[in-house]
C-alpha cells in the first residue's frame, strides 16, 4: 500500500509527516476541537446518524412539531415559519432555547451490512413563547423541509478536529463499513457526508481518517469458456481502493464521515480501514 497524503477537506493547514518518523500514536480523545468553517457548518450539523437503540413508548422523544402559525394548510416548513411544539413550561422549555428538529427514516433493504434506520436532521429552531402545555418556535435553519411529528432534541453546535490525525498505514483488523447518507442515500462523492458503523466504543475520534475499499470478490463473473486458472482465482482478487473519508462527528456506536477523495462513488457496504 502506498503512502497517502493527509486529507484536508475541513482544514486549511497540516504539517507533513516525515517518512522516517516513528509510527504515529493511536487516535487520542484529546484532539483539539474547533468550530467547523462557515462553509462546512451546515453539512456537519445536518449530517445523518444511525438509530442504534430500538425506540418504544418508554424512550420516544416527547417534544414534537404539532402545528404551524399560518392560515394556509401545509405540511412542509422552513426558515421563518413559527411552529407549535408539544411541550411548554411543563417540559422545562424556556424562551431562547435552541433545538435540533429530527425524524427517523425507516431502514431500506440494500446490499452490504444489515440496514438500520437513520436519524435525519431536518433543521433547528429557537423557542419563542412558552405556555404551560405548548410552545412556539421559529425555524432558524432547514436542512430540508421540516414536517409534522418531527421531534426536538437539544441543539449542540458541532465541532471538528483542528487537523486530521497523522498516519500513513491502513489498519485492516476489524474493518468497518460505509452505511448510509442523508435521507438514506447509498452513494457519495467528495464533500458528501455518510455514516459508518464504528463509533466511540470502537475507538473512533474526530479527525480520524479511513481508507475506503470495495470487495469485488462476490460480484458475478461469467465463467463460460474461461480457463481453469481464471475460474480458480477470479473470486480471490484483492480489495479495490475507492477513496478516503474523514470523521467529522462521533457517537457511541456510529460516526459521520466526509468523503475527501475518491476515484469512484463511495457506496453503502464499502469497507473502511483506519489510517495510523
Amino acid at each position: 500500500m502506498r503512502n497517502r497524503a493527509p486529507a484536508c477537506a475541513l482544514f486549511f493547514t497540516l504539517a507533513a509527516v516525515p517518512a522516517f518518523a516513528q509510527a504515529p500514536p493511536a487516535p487520542s480523545a484529546h484532539t483539539q476541537l474547533v468550530r467547523p468553517p462557515v462553509w462546512a457548518f451546515n453539512d456537519v450539523a445536518c449530517a445523518p446518524a444511525l438509530l442504534t437503540t430500538k425506540r418504544d413508548k418508554t424512550n420516544e422523544p416527547p417534544l414534537r412539531v404539532v402545528g404551524v402559525q399560518d392560515p394556509a394548510i401545509r405540511e412542509l416548513f422552513g426558515p421563518g415559519d413559527t411552529l407549535i411544539v408539544s411541550g411548554g413550561a411543563n417540559a422545562g422549555l424556556q424562551s431562547g432555547q435552541r433545538f435540533f428538529v429530527r425524524r427517523v427514516i425507516p431502514q431500506v433493504t440494500v446490499t452490504g451490512p444489515t440496514p438500520q434506520p437513520t436519524i435525519h436532521t431536518s433543521g433547528w429552531v429557537q423557542i419563542l413563547g412558552v405556555d404551560t402545555m405548548v410552545s412556539t418556535a421559529r425555524v432558524i435553519h432547514a436542512c430540508e423541509a421540516i414536517m409534522f411529528d418531527d421531534y426536538l432534541e437539544p441543539f449542540v453546535a458541532p465541532t471538528v478536529a483542528a487537523r486530521p490525525l497523522p498516519g500513513t498505514t491502513p489498519q485492516y483488523e476489524n474493518m468497518g463499513h460505509i452505511v448510509t447518507g442523508i435521507e438514506g442515500l447509498h452513494s457519495a462523492a467528495p464533500g458528501n457526508v455518510m455514516t459508518i458503523d464504528r463509533g466511540a466504543n470502537a475507538g473512533v475520534v474526530l479527525g480520524q481518517r479511513y481508507l475506503v475499499f470495495r470487495d469485488k470478490r462476490d460480484q458475478y463473473v461469467d465463467m463460460t469458456g474461461r480457463s481453469p486458472a481464471f475460474v480458480a482465482q477470479a473470486h480471490n482478487t484483492p480489495l479495490v481502493e475507492v477513496g478516503e473519508v474523514l470523521v467529522v462527528a462521533v457517537r457511541a456506536e456510529d460516526a459521520t464521515v466526509q468523503v475527501v477523495a475518491s476515484r469512484d462513488a463511495v457506496l453503502h457496504g464499502d469497507l473502511i480501514a483506519p489510517i495510523r
